[in-house]
């Protein structure tokens, strides 16, 4: 790859973004994705609930947290919310903001290495993965250095 090419240009999308956001939402039938008329007076509204973005949150949070409840992907659900660290939607009986309340930042450093590992894998140059994430490539090295000690099987660093 030639330094001047964007990345974007010789990478598939769909692997950049992978990449990018290593951890998926569970795979399955969840519970808010059918309409329940019981709890939202239309679809609209509760799948603005669970995009975060609830006109109504004193009725709409306890309604989203009743379909969470029965969700039988709650489980993973909640690791995913816990592993993405989305901050905009409701997931897994929660809000963003109350997530947030328990990140820790080895949760932090956890999903920023994962990233480099993944964006390593794709057979990128250290400046390139410091570009794309925004940090300095001394930073990147020390990532793959330090997951390299517990992951013998990693490719050495750039």
């Amino acid at each position: 790859m030639e330094p001047h090419d964007e990345i974007e240009d010789v990478l598939p999308p769909e692997a950049l973004f992978r990449a990018m956001e290593p951890f998926g939402p569970p795979l399955g039938d969840a519970a808010c994705v059918t309409w329940d008329p019981k709890r939202f007076p239309t679809k609209r509204e509760q799948t603005a609930a669970f995009d975060g973005e609830s006109a109504v949150p004193e009725r709409d949070i306890p309604q989203a947290r009743a379909m969470c409840r029965t969700c039988p992907l709650l489980e993973s659900c909640h690791r995913y919310a816990q592993d993405s660290r989305d901050e905009h939607v409701f997931l897994a009986g929660e809000t963003a903001e109350e997530r947030r309340k328990r990140w820790r930042k080895s949760g932090e450093i956890a999903k920023r290495r994962r990233r480099v590992v993944e964006l390593y894998a794709l057979n990128l140059p250290t400046a390139t993965i410091a570009r794309l994430l925004g940090w300095d490539e001394s930073s990147i090295r020390s990532d793959l250095r330090e997951v390299g000690k517990r992951r013998s099987h990693l490719p050495p660093t750039a």
